[in-house]
């Protein structure tokens, strides 16, 4: 009776690690870095709370050596237990088309299957493993990208005083235009999917109060972050985590409002930032019903409910 209890078990491991979902992280991570956003952090943390994923590696683009850096403190914490590789790649877009530990990575996590990409940051690195390596694009079920917006939209939150550049599309529109080319599901999550997502200080204030480091740690940085958006962008209500809502739409589509097809293109328009790119024109990541592109998702907007996940991932008192 022993035996076949163990093999019953054994078994019923094995099913649930099939059933789970593949995902790959692909992230430019600077939470904790001075003026630099903490919604990758978030968001990783978010992934890491899901049980029904299997993160299959995380790999660093942009800044590679601190996000290689801040992500094993993360991982030490709040992913107790995984073991999940971490690769470097592009530290910018002039590495496009150059081998790095992530790509020969990324590429081999597609060889053994179907496979579920997270971009919150340039696609500097996955576009390179689709140029050099089409044999895999057949395994990418789907990439989710944190950019993309409406024909006019402008990115400018709190205030509407500070204009937002599309950060991730601008630091490597060439990347993104080659993603395009091939031809993969992709879900655009940005701006608009998360506008009406604000973390406020209450939401986090309990990790101050906690006797691990890192939650404190974790707590100094949101408060920053805060501060930041509410002196400069003049927001009252908090901040916008947007790589947040990006991991959210793709695990948890039933809280956010889809629109399932419409086609993305991409224009040379008067420049509306001067952030990210100087010059008087630049690229636009745009959506637009009837127009002649490819055909992505996009998401419009996050539901209310939302909200009390992310929270949970934060460990709330109030929302366990």
């Amino acid at each position: 009776m022993r035996l076949v209890i163990t093999l019953f078990m054994v078994c019923f491991s094995l099913n649930t690690i099939a059933q789970k979902q593949r995902i790959w992280i692909d992230t430019d991570i600077m939470i904790g870095k001075f003026r630099r956003d903490v919604d990758d952090g978030l968001a990783l943390m978010l992934a890491l709370r899901d049980t029904n994923l299997q993160i299959e590696g995380i790999s660093f683009v942009h800044g590679v050596d601190y996000a290689s850096e801040v992500t094993e403190k993360l991982l030490a914490r709040y992913g107790t237990g995984l073991e999940i590789p971490t690769f470097k790649g592009a530290d910018d877009s002039t590495q496009f088309g150059d081998e790095t530990d992530a790509t020969l990575a990324l590429r081999k996590a597609l060889e053994q299957g179907p496979l579920t990409i997270l971009a919150l940051g340039p696609m500097t690195n996955v576009g390179t493993v689709l140029e050099l390596h089409p044999e895999v694009i057949p395994n990418v079920k789907q990439i989710t990208y944190c950019a993309g917006r409406r024909p006019g939209q402008l990115f400018n939150p709190g205030s509407g005083k500070v204009v937002f550049s599309d950060y991730n599309f601008d630091l490597d529109p060439y990347a993104t235009a080659m993603v395009l080319k091939a031809g993969v599901p992709i879900l655009l999550s940005g701006y608009d999917c998360s506008d009406n997502l604000f973390v406020s200080k209450s939401d986090f204030i309990h990790l101050k109060k906690s006797a691990d480091k890192t939650d404190k740690w974790l707590y100094r940085k949101l408060k920053s972050w805060h501060s930041l958006w509410r002196t400069f962008i003049g927001s009252k209500q908090g901040f916008i985590p947007f790589d947040v809502s990006t991991v959210g739409a793709l695990l948890y589509p039933e809280e956010f409002d889809i629109t399932p097809a419409i086609p993305a293109y991409i224009p040379m328009l008067k420049n509306d930032t001067k952030h990210t790119v100087k010059t008087p024109e630049k690229p636009y990541l745009i959506v637009m019903d009837n127009a002649a592109g490819r055909i992505v998702s996009y998401c419009n907007s996050t539901n209310p409910e939302f909200k009390k996940r992310l929270l949970r991932a934060l460990g709330h008192p109030d929302h366990q």
